[in-house]
């Protein structure tokens, strides 16, 4: 079929839910990035601190699986970290590591100063890269900006494990840690959404019965989620919800408001088993049977967005592509729906692969 909006019209219009000429294709982080980058003549290391290499490798990411959206920063999930302390171990084919955390307790919140954020070197890299995507692609493609929630962004300040410890030990100083994370997570998204950023997709994958019970997610998630996301949508940008966690708290995804759930699977048993059927064995039998899970969703007005699974890529199984293709399309709402991966597509993902999913998808146009 011709193509009557823009990619970015064709997004807005589905977080909005309303009409769009075809089911928008959305593109997280760098998937596929290996060959993004083989075809630049440039490695991870290379591109990693350079606004422009991060800025082209998304354009030409783009042109190469033809997604309706660009994304910066990738997948590594370190940069507001790392703008707070985190030491990094820097990879020349694949994302960093955490070398060092600054906190060795939630006692130490007074060490982290949210204004670092507006003083990091990294986090201008970031946002000079969203300048320069939306000085290229002007208003023809949604440019999303990529962040941690502040309890996410809390594990990769404090080791997991201590942090998860001292939230049952040391709870009012992991409260006073994540009010300044807060902070910074607001500092970080004030920053994407001056240089250009259309919407910011934030990860939320700790909101899950696999690390805390509800009322701990409550406790140390709801509040101060729900404060940057307001913060964000306040200022005029949307927020994209990611957690593609097995046991996700998706009720409580909701009740922060994003603008977009994004999501994986949505195992019922956290959730009660009010929707009286197990999403993770379907979804193994028949490919997107998370998206069923989500029929009485639909009174919140909130555009969901997935759930193709990631882990069909990367040992070349074409029709496993297409069998996840077909069933997420045909589960699909007209409304309110951005066709997506529930999380990264792996960097080693063969080019022919990306091309059998963008076959699959622009088949059934």
């Amino acid at each position: 079929m011709a193509e009557e909006m823009t990619s970015k019209e064709r997004f807005v219009n589905a977080i909005e839910m309303k009409d769009v000429d075809r089911m928008p294709y959305g593109y997280l982080w760098f998937g596929a990035g290996n060959a993004v980058l083989e075809r630049m003549g440039a490695s991870m290391s290379d591109v990693y601190y350079s606004a422009k290499g991060i800025a082209r490798a998304q354009i030409l990411a783009r042109e190469m699986y033809h997604h309706d959206n660009v994304m910066s920063p990738w997948g590594c999930l370190l940069v507001e970290a790392e703008a707070l302390g985190t030491r990094l171990n820097i990879k020349e084919d694949r994302y960093p590591t955490i070398a060092e955390h600054p906190l060795s307790s939630a006692r130490q919140y007074d060490k982290i100063d949210p204004r670092d954020i507006e003083r990091s070197e990294r986090v201008d890299t970031v946002a000079r890269s969203i300048g320069m995507l939306k000085k290229e692609l002007k208003d023809e493609v949604f440019i999303t900006g990529s962040m941690l929630s502040p309890l996410m962004l809390a594990a990769q300040i404090l080791e997991a494990s201590n942090l998860c410890i001292e939230m049952l030990t040391e709870k009012e100083s992991v409260h006073s840690l994540l009010e300044r994370l807060t902070q910074s997570c607001i500092l970080y998204a004030d920053r994407m959404l001056e240089e250009g950023a259309d919407g910011i997709f934030v990860e939320n994958g700790e909101n899950t019965a696999d690390l805390f019970s509800p009322d701990m997610a409550e406790d140390f998630i709801l509040k101060y989620t729900k404060e940057l996301y307001e913060h964000i949508q306040a200022n005029g940008g949307y927020v994209i919800s990611h957690n593609c966690a097995e046991h996700a708290f998706h009720e409580m995804e909701l009740a922060l408001k994003p603008d977009v759930l994004n999501f994986a699977f949505g195992d019922v048993k956290a959730l009660g088993e009010q929707y009286e059927v197990e999403c993770v064995k379907i979804h193994k039998k028949i490919g997107c049977g998370p998206r069923y899970c989500f029929k009485d969703f639909e009174r919140h007005d909130v555009c969901l967005m997935g759930n193709i699974n990631p882990n069909v890529f990367g040992d070349g199984s074409f029709a496993d592509i297409e069998h996840e293709v077909k069933s997420c399309m045909d589960a699909a709402p007209e409304k309110g729906f951005i066709l997506s991966t529930g999380c990264e597509i792996p960097l080693n993902t063969p080019i022919e692969e990306m091309e059998t999913l963008w076959q699959a998808i622009s088949s059934r146009f």
